[in-house]
């Protein structure tokens, strides 16, 4: 089958028409929409000396959708920084007597920052040394200044918009993109796994931030591999011989040249379910605890919220990859409500609380299996946002903080220019909204080179890499 045809039927599966043919829609799989193109992995010729290595690492992207407003998170706290910060914030200022120290984060003398007491569990990672606070992070095609701004030279596309700014982060293009930084550095990484399939995981449905060019992300939900609808149900469609039918089915070859490939897709999905579930079998299931969040009104305890249980099914992968023959792995999960047009500071603090609670149990639960130095979770949004007070919220803005923990992260201090939290600064393009002082490339090639991936790599991964210095934040 030549490139283009495969082309055209890893497309084809990706827009789900499978599960738009007649009689097949309860086939319908996340796995079977696009794994046509996986065959494609033994001919790569990137990384193949890790193929040979014995060492495993893993990113994990924390996406908070909706747009976080970070400015809240990380504060600056000497006098006269903590004064400009509550003008422009006014209500939504965080109370100072409310911020924990975290003192200068490798800043210039005289600054000092504090975290909230929401985010005591993240702070303790970082008085560790084993987090870190990225400041000011958002997407740039390269460094821009205010002027430059003004004069509508060198802005990113499309700025302010979820839609766009989310698959901006995720993929450094807008909308429709076709591939995401993460998809395409597993399509580098690939060849280091015995079983490529499992390069790229999302725990939170279709991302694009794990699209490959090659590489296509498999789908899990919080308790494992997703189950094809017709083998898991027993499907009977009215008769009780259907499910043994579709089975026996798996075995055959179709005679047209589209259903032989989906049939060949669809085998591949049950071999690899089969396969994940199996390696997972052979591990307890971690127990989450029962721990009260402080939400407000109500009670919610960990166990019971879905970031938590999609980190333990990451970590359960992980600790599962030595019997997969997996050397280098790329996960998302994902958590929403962080778009606070309203009800910011009624709402704001349990984000924090089940975020940082979350993270907290997942790094916990890798620092006692021995694998924290092979794991880096980090966290990433739409955008910051504006530091302009709407009256009970903040509305969407440019660049925010963000937090990098585990692996090889060089803790305990804020990596790039934290930048004056203030009204009509240098870096205030208008109402509060920041213009970023470090590019997503530069986190993301941060950590693709601590996952291994050459400079000619980086290159592809992130075309831009080259307009920017290096963020210095992982040790190696």
């Amino acid at each position: 089958m030549n490139a283009s045809r495969r082309h055209f039927f890893r497309t084809t599966a990706a827009l789900g028409a499978a599960a738009t043919l007649p009689g097949l829609r309860h086939l319908a799989h996340p796995l079977s929409l696009g794994l046509a193109g996986i065959g494609a992995l033994s001919a790569m010729s990137a990384q193949k000396a890790l193929a040979q290595s014995s060492d495993y690492r893993a990113i994990v992207c924390l996406f908070m959708a909706g747009g976080n407003d970070s400015h809240n998170w990380v504060v600056p706290t000497a006098s006269t920084e903590y004064a400009g910060y509550a003008a422009a914030r006014t209500d939504l200022a965080w109370p100072q007597a409310q911020l924990l120290d975290i003192g200068q984060g490798a800043q210039a003398a005289g600054r000092s920052f504090g975290m909230p007491q929401e985010l005591q569990a993240l702070r303790a990672w970082y008085h560790s040394g084993h987090a870190a606070i990225v400041a000011n992070v958002g997407p740039l095609e390269r460094p821009l200044t205010l002027a430059e701004y003004n004069a509508g030279v060198g802005r990113p596309a499309k700025l302010f918009s979820h839609n766009d700014q989310q698959s901006t982060w995720q993929s450094l293009q807008t909308e429709g993109a076709r591939s995401g930084w993460g998809g395409r550095m597993g399509d580098a990484l690939a060849a280091a796994n015995d079983k490529p399939v499992f390069t790229a995981i999302s725990a939170t449905g279709n991302a694009v931030f794990l699209s490959g060019n090659a590489v296509t992300q498999y789908q899990v939900g919080v308790d494992g591999p997703v189950a094809i609808n017709a083998l898991a149900n027993g499907w009977t469609a009215g008769s009780s011989t259907v499910n043994a039918v579709m089975r026996r089915r798996l075995g055959e070859t179709g005679s047209g040249t589209l259903e032989a490939e989906y049939d060949n897709v669809l085998k591949r999905a049950v071999e690899a379910n089969t396969q994940l579930k199996a390696a997972l079998d052979t591990g307890p299931v971690p127990a989450l605890p029962t721990t009260v969040l402080p939400l407000g009104a109500g009670t919610t305890t960990l166990d019971q919220l879905n970031l938590a249980k999609q980190l333990r099914i990451v970590a359960r992968i992980i600790q599962a990859a030595p019997a997969l023959g997996l050397r280098r792995q790329v996960f998302m999960v994902q958590m929403g409500g962080f778009d606070t047009h309203a009800h910011q500071m009624r709402d704001q603090p349990g984000l924090m609380a089940q975020v940082a609670a979350s993270a907290d149990w997942f790094l916990n639960h890798l620092n006692t299996a021995g694998l924290l130095p092979s794991v880096t979770l980090f966290t990433a949004s739409d955008f910051g946002r504006a530091l302009l007070n709407n009256g009970d919220g903040s509305d969407h803005g440019w660049g925010g903080h963000h937090l990098v923990a585990g692996g090889g992260t060089l803790g305990g201090r804020i990596h790039g220019l934290f930048p004056t939290v203030a009204l009509k600064t240098t870096t205030d393009v208008g109402s509060g909204r920041l213009l970023p002082t470090t590019s997503v490339t530069q986190l993301a090639g941060a950590l693709g080179g601590w996952m291994g991936l050459s400079a000619t790599e980086l290159t592809t991964v992130l075309p831009n890499v080259g307009s920017f210095d290096g963020l210095g934040l992982m040790a190696g």
